[in-house]
């Protein structure tokens, strides 16, 4: 694309026709990065390039192990970066879901159905633990209530009792048996 440069990658940034200003310079907002994948090959082949130095190489190495044209692998490539991808952990990851697909159509639907099935099984899992922290939590809200309602029941039944009011009157006004206030009456109510 550019044959008066030896570079592989060149970058551009925007600038104005008539003051050739840039662009938010302090920003650099946009670029626009070209790759002659040719270039980069011809380098790679020639050992001008050291892809442990530089992880846009490896990356490229990456893309440009295959030749969709002329339908080859670069076998030189694939082995450098088996090699590269011992020491790079997201390359590996790359390298090895790139194995995975790149198999038959058999093997790249059994990828796929597998694939599917693991994202399934992840998305119930925390549909799960979403359902289950908003049970716990309407739940939670439910035993908070009832506990703070017995306690101002209780508090209530205590106020009634130091007011001399009898166990009929209190069964009457709020509800309860003579049990629960027999019960409340002997926590502790303080002696007069």
């Amino acid at each position: 694309m550019f044959k008066d440069k030896k570079a592989y990658h060149s970058t551009y940034h925007l600038h104005e026709d008539t003051t050739l200003s840039r662009l938010m310079p302090e920003e650099d907002v946009m670029e626009i990065h070209f790759i002659e994948i040719n270039k980069f090959i011809s380098l790679w082949y020639e050992e001008k390039l050291n892809a442990l130095d530089d992880i846009l190489i490896r990356w490229l190495l990456l893309l440009g192990m295959v030749d969709g044209r002329n339908k080859k692998v670069y076998a030189e490539i694939y082995r450098e970066l088996e090699e590269l991808a011992m020491e790079d952990e997201n390359l590996r990851a790359a390298f090895d879901t790139w194995e995975e697909i790149s198999q038959s159509p058999e093997t790249i639907l059994a990828y796929q159905s597998r694939l599917k099935y693991i994202l399934d099984e992840e998305a119930r899992y925390i549909d799960g633990i979403n359902k289950g922290r908003e049970q716990g939590k309407t739940e939670g809200i439910k035993e908070g209530l009832e506990q703070g309602r017995k306690k101002e029941q209780i508090e209530l039944v205590k106020k009634l009792l130091q007011r001399h009011e009898t166990v009929e009157e209190i069964m009457d006004l709020l509800g309860l048996s003579r049990e629960e206030i027999e019960r409340i009456k002997d926590l502790d109510l303080p002696q007069d």
